[in-house]
């Protein structure tokens, strides 16, 4: 939860932020180790703080472990690290806000909570916070820069693959529109006045004609509606995105990415908790909190339970997984990496597997939808322009 606070700094300067805390008395335990003199503290829910940057998550990592391995003191790194930024910008605000509760005397990830330009992810602030007691930071910060440039790769890998076969579509669905509204209009008056039979393409095609005249902004408006309700509802409604998130995984091709994209994601999280020393429950929960997929989180979060209750992960996977819903090689990973106390391992070399995988079965895709959206256009072009000829060449012979 978020609590808005005012107070004093060590140095007597005004100081207000918000600081992420399960309550009222941690947030004030937290504010007074940071050295805050507490002046008030009230629950905050803002629409307008936005989530870390994935870039800045990466150069912030990077670049302190860099700067720590030189021997460069964490807030003095920070200072660094706003300077590639400009001074209004948001990030440097960031930058500058942490380094600033650090040298009132405050720890990294107290710092890290307590800012509020942006909302710092839980499994982040979690493995600083272990990172620090156990003092290998230098390491897990690395680590951190790295997860997250991957998954910024997969992200534009995924966009970067779709931007061709969309643009090829945007430009049928205009050509088109065009033969139906503009073209084949100036054709139907030739054919009425010669009262004779039409195919029954050509039929079809004037109809659609037609239609589209009528009805084609309508169709637009209608659209572009529906797409937004999806969205809204998707994301607002907690059973309407369980339901939709449900129905992806049962998509051919598109479930089973999405699948490995999840489960690599999970699995490199947990991989990094673990190794930074976080208590195994309190790890699964941290890295279940990043699975985008309702379905699937609620799936980690039902595991999460009966391993506090007292069964082992692969146990727990077991019982909960219905057939087909998580490949068996991620179930036989996660046992063998139990049994030999080395799940760390395990899971990370599965995410390396899936990021390989969904990036084999992008290219397969391309492959296969170029050569399959040309047929279907071409298909429906030569239909429409066949149509239009059958009766020319009837009324030439005529």
């Amino acid at each position: 939860m978020t609590f808005r606070y005012r107070g004093y700094d060590s140095s007597g300067k005004r100081v207000k932020g918000v600081v992420n805390a399960a309550g009222i008395e941690d947030a004030k335990e937290q504010l007074r180790h940071m050295g805050i003199l507490v002046e008030s503290v009230k629950p905050h829910r803002s629409l307008f703080t936005s989530e870390l940057p994935p870039s800045l998550t990466a150069a912030l990592g990077r670049n302190l472990s860099l700067y720590l391995k030189a021997g460069i003191s964490l807030p003095k790194g920070l200072h660094l690290v706003a300077e590639n930024f400009p001074k209004r910008s948001k990030q440097y605000r960031f930058l500058e806000e942490t380094a600033r509760l650090i040298e009132s005397g405050g720890s990294f990830y107290d710092a890290l909570a307590a800012q509020g330009v942006y909302r710092v992810p839980p499994f982040f602030l979690q493995t600083v916070k272990v990172a620090q007691k156990s003092g290998n930071l230098e390491m897990v910060l690395l680590e951190l820069s790295e997860y997250v440039q991957e998954q910024e790769r997969i992200k534009r890998d995924v966009v970067k693959a779709f931007i061709y076969p969309s643009f090829i579509l945007l430009i049928a669905v205009a050509m088109i529109n065009f033969m139906l509204t503009t073209i084949i209009p100036k054709i139907v008056d030739m054919f009425e006045a010669t009262k004779s039979e039409l195919p029954t393409s050509t039929k079809v095609t004037l109809a659609l004609s037609h239609f589209f005249q009528s009805y084609s902004w309508a169709m637009i408006a209608a659209v572009a509606l529906s797409v937004a309700a999806v969205a809204i509802f998707w994301k607002r409604s907690e059973r309407f995105g369980y339901l939709m998130d449900k129905t992806l995984l049962k998509i051919p091709l598109f479930g089973s990415m999405i699948t490995a994209m999840e489960l690599g994601r999970f699995g490199r999280v947990m991989a990094l908790l673990l190794q930074s020393g976080v208590p195994f429950a309190q790890a699964l929960n941290y890295a279940a909190q990043t699975v985008g997929n309702r379905y699937l989180h609620k799936l980690f979060g039902k595991i999460a339970t009966q391993i506090v209750e007292g069964k082992s992960f692969t146990q727990a996977v077991r019982e909960n997984v219905k057939k087909r819903e998580i490949p068996n090689d991620f179930i036989n990973a996660v046992a063998l990496g139990e049994k030999s106390s080395h799940l760390a391992f395990s899971l990370k070399s599965l995410s390396e597997l899936y990021a390989q995988q969904n990036r084999d079965r992008i290219e397969v895709m391309l492959a296969l939808l170029e050569p399959i959206l040309m047929l279907v256009i071409g298909g429906i072009i030569g239909f429409l322009v066949i149509s239009m000829l059958l009766p020319i060449f009837s009324i030439s012979m005529g």
